[in-house]
C-alpha cells in the first residue's frame, strides 16, 4: 500500500471548532513485528475531546501534527510487516493503543516490569499525538505493534472490541483499588469510565455501589448497570450529605473519582470516603485541586492513582477486559448510545459536546 491514500479526520492542533478536517492522507506501512488494520470501528474518547478544547495541548509536540486521533480502535489486520505470527491478514481484531519502549527496540524498567504505561522513555499512543504519531481510528488504517493486537471472538462485534481500551482503564482501576466483598463503595461520575465502573465492580461481587452523577440519564443508567443508589447533582443535592445519609455518616470505603477535568469531584470523594477508606483517581484534573490534606491525614485516607493499564501479573489487563465482555459480565453494546460516520464529523461533535442534552454515553465511528 505504499503511497496510497486513505480518507480520515485530521486535526491541525487548533482548539475546536477549528482545525478539523476530512481529506486524504498517506496509508501507513507496517514495520517489521507491525501489522496494519482496517479501522471497522473507534471510540471517541473524552481525552480526545479534553485535547480538542486545548486542554492537553500543551503535551503535544507541533512537529506531530497534522495527527489523526483515535486511540479506541477495532478492525481487521489487512497486512503485516515481516516477522509477525501473533495474528494473520484477515484476523478480526481489537487494538491496544498503549506502546511502551519496549515496541521501539529499547526497555526500561517501566515496560519490563510490565507497566509500559509508565514508560520512562514516553508512551506512543495510537491516535494521540504525544510522543510519535501514529494514525488511529479517526482515519481508516492504524498501524500497531503485532503485541498489542487482540483476536476477537466471533461474537464481539467491532464497536464492542473497539472500546475495550475504556474497559482496561477500569480493570487496572479494580485491581489498583482492590474492593473487598461487603464494600460500599461510591462511583463519582457516570460518563462512560464511571457507567463500565459499576460493571466492573459488580463482576467483583460489589453490590453496594452509589452512583454520583451529574445527569439524570446517567443515574438511570448507572442504576441500569448495577448501582444500588444514585444521586443526580443537576438536581442540586449535596452528593457528600447524601453519601453520608445513605451510609449512616460513616462513608463509603472506596470512591472512584470517574470524571476528570473537575477538580470537585476528586474533593468530593475525598469526602465522603470512610475512616481508613480508599479514593481511586482516573480523571485528572485541568485545574489545581482544592483538597483538605487534613481530612486525608486525620481519616488516614488512601489516595491512589490509576493511570490507563498494564500487565496484571502475566495477563494483560487489556485481555481481561476482552473476556468480561466475551462472557456478559460486562455489557458494551448497550452503552454505545451514537454511532457516526466519520465523514459527517461535524455533526457529531457538534453533538457530542453538548453530552447533556443528546444523552451521550459513548460515541463511536462505523465504517463498512
Amino acid at each position: 500500500m505504499a503511497n496510497e491514500k486513505m480518507k480520515a479526520i485530521v486535526w491541525d492542533g487548533s482548539v475546536y471548532p477549528r482545525g478539523l478536517s476530512y481529506e486524504e492522507v498517506e496509508i501507513p506501512s507496517p514495520p517489521k513485528g507491525w501489522v496494519l488494520v482496517h479501522n471497522r470501528a473507534a471510540g471517541i474518547c473524552g481525552a480526545d475531546l479534553m485535547a480538542l478544547r486545548g486542554q492537553t495541548r500543551d503535551k503535544m509536540p507541533d512537529k506531530l501534527f497534522p495527527a489523526v486521533l483515535g486511540h479506541e480502535n477495532a478492525g481487521d489486520v489487512v497486512k503485516t510487516g515481516e516477522g509477525v505470527t501473533r495474528v494473520k491478514v484477515g484476523d478480526r481484531v481489537a487494538v491496544e493503543p498503549l506502546h511502551g519502549c519496549i515496541d521501539f527496540g529499547k526497555s526500561c524498567p517501566m515496560c519490563l516490569s510490565g507497566r509500559y504505561q509508565l514508560c520512562l522513555d514516553g508512551v506512543s499512543h495510537v491516535g494521540m499525538p504525544m510522543k510519535r504519531m501514529l494514525p488511529g481510528g479517526y482515519g481508516e488504517y492504524s498501524i500497531v505493534h503485532e503485541n498489542h493486537v487482540y483476536p476477537m471472538p466471533d461474537s464481539m462485534s467491532y464497536e464492542e472490541g473497539a472500546i475495550l481500551d475504556v474497559l482496561a482503564v477500569n480493570v487496572h482501576g479494580a485491581m489498583i483499588g482492590k474492593p473487598q466483598l461487603g464494600d460500599t463503595v461510591a462511583v463519582v461520575g457516570c460518563g462512560i469510565i464511571g457507567i463500565n465502573m459499576i460493571q466492573v465492580l459488580r463482576s467483583m461481587g460489589i453490590t453496594k455501589i452509589i452512583a454520583v452523577a451529574k445527569y439524570g440519564h446517567q443515574a438511570q443508567m448507572a442504576e441500569k448497570y448495577g448501582a444500588a443508589h444514585s444521586i443526580v447533582l443537576d438536581s442540586n443535592e449535596d452528593p457528600v450529605k447524601e453519601v453520608m445519609r445513605l451510609t449512616g455518616g460513616r462513608g463509603v470505603d472506596q470512591a472512584y473519582e470517574c470524571v476528570g477535568g473537575n477538580s470537585n469531584a476528586f474533593s468530593q470523594a475525598v469526602e465522603m470516603a470512610a475512616v481508613g477508606g480508599k479514593i481511586i483517581m482516573f480523571g485528572g484534573t485541568a485545574s489545581p485541586s482544592m483538597v483538605s490534606l487534613s481530612t486525608i491525614l486525620y481519616r488516614e485516607l488512601s489516595v491512589l492513582a490509576s493511570s490507563s493499564y498494564c500487565m496484571a501479573g502475566d495477563k494483560p489487563e487489556f485481555q481481561i477486559a476482552m473476556e468480561l465482555v466475551q462472557s456478559g459480565q460486562v455489557d458494551h453494546k448497550g452503552v454505545i448510545t451514537h454511532r457516526f460516520r466519520p465523514e459527517d464529523y461535524e455533526k457529531a461533535f457538534e453533538m457530542i459536546f453538548s453530552k447533556k442534552q443528546n444523552h451521550i454515553c459513548k460515541a463511536v465511528w462505523v465504517r463498512e
